[in-house]
């Protein structure tokens, strides 16, 4: 196991998340939060249900208790979720910044919210973090074409082209 892989894997999850953030942006609040039926009922549930299952999980790697399910009424606007996603980009990003090849293989234990004890090595749940808000990063991307505000390429090589070309 690679642990730079896991903090390219994440450069590439907040570099999309911002792309899709600021399509939802050109939004405003009555479009944004307007039932759509996707699963999580508008853009704002779905990114909303995308951080929140981010946050809850990254806890559950971090070894803490993660905090209850985030709600659409705790984040109400885009400006609002962007600043409480950039708290647990800040967070995740100093929970991977030290982690070695030996720390990724390691096994975490943590409680699921049917109160069973569950582990995994910890790459899997970085895995399991990443492709969940990949899903439904995807499912606000095509939401957002399907309200006139397309977030645009969201693919990873797009993400390292641009990384190379810096």
């Amino acid at each position: 196991m690679d642990a730079a892989y896991f903090r390219t894997l994440y450069d590439h999850l907040y570099w999309a998340r911002d792309r899709v953030l600021a399509a939802a942006e050109k939004l405003d609040d009555a479009a944004y939060a307007k039932p759509n039926g996707f699963t999580y009922g508008s853009i704002r549930g779905i990114l909303t249900h995308a951080i929140s299952a981010e946050s809850m999980w990254l806890a559950r790697a971090r070894g803490v208790p993660p905090a209850g399910p985030l709600r659409a009424e705790d984040v109400p606007t885009v400006a609002a979720l962007r600043s409480r996603w950039q708290e647990e980009e800040a967070g995740t990003r100093a929970f991977l910044a030290p982690l070695t090849d030996e720390d990724i293989v390691k096994t975490i234990a943590f409680r699921g919210r049917d109160g069973n004890e569950r582990s995994f090595p910890l790459w899997q749940l970085l895995t399991v973090v990443y492709h969940h808000t990949v899903q439904h990063r995807s499912e606000a991307a095509e939401a957002l074409t399907m309200a006139g505000a397309s977030p645009g390429d969201l693919d990873f090589l797009l993400f390292i082209n641009q990384r190379v070309a810096r």
